[in-house]
């Protein structure tokens, strides 16, 4: 079953905040500047990708403040934006 987690940071330096977002546009889609939707295989790709995270922000001072919050199926389904459209809906297959 996948994982799907919204992804939230706010980090002061710029060139640190442009990498954890192509970082993260590697697992899934940007929704604001700054929020990710993405969808991980499963636990072993979540811990990789925390670590690739911290790799990049421990060469850089100041504030880094990376934030998942889990959405299981009932917190998906119950989710909406403004004007009432589905969120994170990834799909079941992807042919390339």
């Amino acid at each position: 079953m996948a994982l799907i987690y919204v992804v939230c940071f706010d980090i002061e330096d710029d060139k640190l905040r442009r990498q954890v977002g192509d970082e993260l546009l590697g697992y899934g889609e940007r929704v604001q500047y700054s929020v990710f939707e993405i969808k991980l295989s499963n636990s072993s790709t979540l811990k990789k990708l925390k670590a690739e995270l911290k790799a990049l922000a421990e060469h850089y001072e100041g504030s880094v403040d990376i934030r998942f919050y889990y959405l299981n199926e009932i917190t998906l389904e119950k989710s909406t934006t403004l004007d009432n459209k589905p969120v994170a809906r990834f799909p079941s297959a992807i042919i390339l």
